[in-house]
């Protein structure tokens, strides 16, 4: 479950012990891996965004090179294509999926003048981060910028605002997960199901008032 591990570290593990790894995917391993569609959540995640109006839409990406990221980068863009929205780089700060580097992130948006009226964030740490810096600055979620995370997390049902996000079907996944190592220990293929992403709809997002 631990991100933050290295690839490496993990084939190494692979390549000694049974082994399934969830909510990410491993090179090398692919079979192992128990995920979402990433580009597919990330996709409808913005493609909301965009159906409220918004078409500055930055996005504070994950850790650089990392497949989740680099995924729900894709899906971002693939979004802003289909609506006929010109991608925007400079619209796009990568960080580590951690609430300091969500702040970091805005704080450089904001340093650079950059205009948006929506942020999509790789993850719910990010779009908290994101939340403190905008508050600090004198911005209102949803009223000046509307804001949707990924993973909802715990506590993102009790942010203020509650924030809107990609639900990843935990439960259900470590289930799968368990199923998985039980195959594996019994020497069958592990058979890892990929799982729909459903977006949750709160409060931290609303349509692009006329004029901005």
């Amino acid at each position: 479950l631990a991100s933050s591990i290295p690839d490496s570290a993990l084939l190494e593990v692979a390549a000694q012990l049974p082994l399934v790894v969830v909510a990410r995917k491993v090179p090398g391993i692919e079979d192992q891996c128990l995920s979402i569609d990433n580009v597919e959540a990330a996709y409808r995640a913005t493609r909301y965004l965009v159906g409220l109006g918004h078409t500055r839409i930055a996005q504070l990406g994950g850790t650089q090179n990392h497949p989740d990221a680099l995924d729900r980068l894709e899906g971002y863009r693939r979004a802003l294509v289909e609506a006929n929205i010109e991608f925007d780089p400079m619209l796009v700060v990568n960080g580590d999926f951690t609430e300091e580097s969500g702040v970091s992130s805005v704080e450089q948006l904001l340093a650079r003048g950059e205009r948006f009226s929506a942020i999509f964030a790789a993850n719910d740490q990010m779009a908290y981060g994101a939340m403190l810096s905008l508050f600090n600055h004198g911005y209102r979620i949803p009223t000046d910028i509307s804001l949707v995370g990924f993973d909802d997390q715990f506590l993102s049902a009790y942010t203020l605002p509650p924030l809107t996000t990609v639900r990843q079907p935990s439960f259900e996944m470590g289930q799968a997960a368990a199923e998985g190592m039980l195959r594996l220990l019994s020497n069958e293929p592990p058979q890892l199901p990929q799982f729909p992403a459903d977006l949750v709809i709160r409060k931290s997002a609303i349509y692009l008032r006329q004029g901005e």
